[in-house]
């Protein structure tokens, strides 16, 4: 039986699967991290507030059943959760924030095989924001975090912010964030469905927003490479979103 000192060795040797940053690649659908594991099968990993998510899917991308279970290190402390089906996902039900440092281990039985992923994330960093940036994050936590979480790490609603996908140069310009968030989006890439037009929101709030979410991402290390506009220049760099849902509501 492996000791609390032993998992927790394992735990620091964990790597975080990167993302998929194109389309014809693995996908990430929910906005988490994907592990390749044997047979041909994938996992997605989510971090929820107040559980865990995973996805199995086979190299057509098609839902796979699975059960097991996930062993956390969050804070120090040590958590084991089963997961239980909820549709095409699993999820386990534990102590934890999508905001949260968590190293994951998951133990599913596939298709009768035992097998393993191990998971990492750090904790949000949240930086010095000025006084348009704090406004920003006021008006998102009102509107917008219902769905992409207060961490900005997205939820089963809605997409991350905080993600590779929306930096600079990442082939999304600024002006799509700003339409994405008074007029709404259309989903091409995510699972969450279309972005109606977000209700509530005052003409010029919008920019407070970007201005927030670019100096969250800046301070999480997603600065990109790309310009940004005169009023996010101030913050800490431009975060541009795409147009696949994000900043959705439902």
């Amino acid at each position: 039986m492996k000791t609390f000192a032993a998992i927790a060795v394992a735990f620091t040797l964990c790597v975080a699967a990167p993302p998929a940053l194109a389309h014809g690649t693995t996908t990430a659908w929910y906005g988490g991290q994907i592990a390749e594991i044997a047979e041909g099968w994938r996992i997605e990993f989510a971090v929820r507030d107040g559980a865990i998510r995973a996805w199995v899917r086979d190299h057509d991308e098609k839902a796979v059943a699975a059960t097991g279970k996930v062993t956390l290190l969050v804070g120090g402390k040590k958590i084991d959760a089963a997961f239980k089906a909820d549709g095409d996902s699993l999820v386990a039900e534990a102590a934890v924030k999508s905001a949260d440092k968590v190293a994951a281990i998951l133990a599913l039985t596939i298709g009768g095989k035992t097998v393993s992923a191990r998971f990492s994330q750090e904790a949000v960093v949240v930086p010095k924001l000025s006084a348009q940036a704090l406004a920003g994050k006021q008006v998102f936590d009102e509107i917008c975090a219902i769905c992409h979480g207060t961490a900005l790490r997205g939820s089963d609603t809605a997409p991350p912010l905080l993600h590779p996908f929306y930096t600079p140069g990442s082939g999304h310009g600024d002006d799509v964030v700003l339409a994405a968030a008074t007029k709404g989006a259309q989903s091409h890439m995510w699972k969450f469905g279309d972005m109606p037009k977000p209700e509530g929101l005052k003409p010029g709030q919008e920019k407070d927003i970007l201005v927030y979410i670019r100096a969250m991402q800046a301070a999480n290390g997603l600065t990109g490479t790309s310009s940004a506009p005169a009023a996010a220049t101030a913050e800490h760099g431009g975060m541009p979103m795409d147009h696949s849902g994000h900043m959705s509501h439902h």
